[in-house]
């Protein structure tokens, strides 16, 4: 926060952006490296810290984090997608949309400012986002199914039980185990009582274990595709 505020002082027309704006949002750990947008026409150097943008910013994407100038939420995301590796950045969308963003205000935003650099990945990243994951591996899972065009119902409720991913029209249901909960004995008999249940009523169970979706998750989503996608045209 005191590097924040330094640069604001140093520079009053810096913009705290990309890293800086997600870390002031509450949306990352302290970043090692800070960033800030400063008008096209600055020549200035930069401490090691700090990683300057220079581009001049519309008035619609500044807002304002305690007391700080800083990117508005959707463009923050924006930005993060340029300099983030493409896990966390992917990590952090998921999150964002899952805790409230708006996607209304990302495509917004496209819409505002067509052919921008970036817009095309901002554009591709909202439409795999995984919103409703309750894991990692989940989220993983969702995000391999939405890259081959797989779009599940996630958490969501078959007859009395919430289920981690459901295709009503095929009648699968795939459930993913992490060992650590799944193997107490309560939770054990309880998961055999419930798979009994929906599979007596015509469902398809699949079920992988956590360490296998987030070793291969493209491998396990391809099999997950080819099983439904048979299955609906045999339901059809």
């Amino acid at each position: 926060m005191d590097r924040c505020r330094a640069v604001s002082l140093w520079r009053p027309d810096a913009v705290l952006s990309h890293r800086s704006a997600a870390y002031l949002r509450g949306w990352t750990t302290e970043p090692t490296t800070l960033d800030a947008t400063v008008p096209s026409s600055a020549r200035l150097r930069p401490p090691p810290w700090l990683r300057l943008h220079r581009r001049t910013l519309d008035s619609r994407l500044v807002d304002e984090v305690e007391t700080l100038p800083c990117t508005t939420p959707a463009q923050t995301i924006l930005d993060c997608l340029a300099v983030l590796p493409r896990d966390e950045a992917e990590l952090l969308i998921d999150e964002r949309l899952k805790f409230g963003l708006d996607p209304a205000s990302l495509l917004r935003l496209l819409e505002r400012f067509p052919g921008r650099r970036g817009n095309a990945e901002l554009a591709r990243q909202v439409r795999l986002a995984v919103t409703r994951f309750a894991s990692e591996p989940e989220r993983s899972l969702g995000r391999a199914l939405h890259r081959i065009g797989l779009y599940l119902e996630m958490n969501a409720a078959v007859g009395p039980y919430i289920c981690d991913l459901v295709d009503r029209r095929s009648r699968t249901i795939i459930e993913v185990d992490g060992r650590e909960f799944h193997s107490a004995a309560g939770v054990f008999s309880k998961d055999r009582r419930r798979q009994n249940a929906l599979v007596l009523d015509r469902w398809l169970v699949l079920r992988y274990s956590a360490f296998d979706v987030l070793a291969a998750p493209d491998v396990i989503a391809g099999e997950i595709a080819s099983v439904i996608r048979r299955r609906r045209e045999s339901r059809r």
